[in-house]
């Protein structure tokens, strides 16, 4: 098979797969080649959807390979695809959703802990909308479900892995003595 042959068969894979999509190594093992003509393949293949008028695109999402529709004519997909306007998400959703990806695996305790109330119906939303499943139980009395992310999630959020995610404020404790010190200045200014 040539190399244009292969770029054909490798879109009707992608095709084919849907979500699922495709690993490299599917990839190596299906057209019997090397990691680094299978990177070459995808990377072309890739640039021929970017750099021309199309309508779909190939991404990435947690190490597979699927095609997907461009962003750029979402509008024009929302006048068919009705469904989507379900997939909007609201802002205790995004909460709960932003909880569990840095968090994960967390049981539903931990979430309502961290948000102060109760997540059941959100909770159903998100694992209907694919975007969290179950992952485990938590080795302690009552075995509560632990929660974590799905490829959708990345998908959604337009993610290749969990570790895109941007990086957490985690210095209250400092932000906190930062605030105390702009109070003291600000204090001292006023006196002066």
């Amino acid at each position: 098979m040539n190399r244009t042959e292969m770029l054909a068969a490798l879109e009707g894979l992608l095709y084919i797969t849907g979500d699922d999509g495709l690993t490299p190594n599917e990839i190596a093992f299906v057209f019997e080649i090397e990691a680094e003509a299978v990177q070459d393949l995808l990377e072309s293949l890739t640039d021929m959807y970017d750099n021309s008028l199309r309508g779909i695109t190939i991404i990435n999402t947690a190490g597979r390979y699927k095609l997907a529709t461009k962003k750029e004519y979402i509008d024009v997909y929302r006048k068919v695809y009705t469904n989507l306007n379900k997939m909007r998400l609201t802002n205790a959703a995004l909460e709960v959703l932003a909880i569990i990806a840095y968090k994960q695996p967390i049981t539903r305790a931990e979430i309502e802990d961290i948000r102060g109330i109760n997540s059941d119906n959100i909770l159903r939303r998100m694992q209907s909308m694919a975007l969290i499943k179950e992952i485990g139980r938590l080795d302690t009395p009552g075995r509560p479900i632990l929660y974590g992310t799905t490829n959708d999630f990345l998908d959604y959020f337009n993610l290749s892995s969990i570790e895109e995610l941007p990086e957490l404020l985690e210095q209250l404790e400092i932000d906190e003595e930062i605030e105390q010190d702009l109070y003291t200045n600000l204090a001292k200014i006023k006196i002066n």
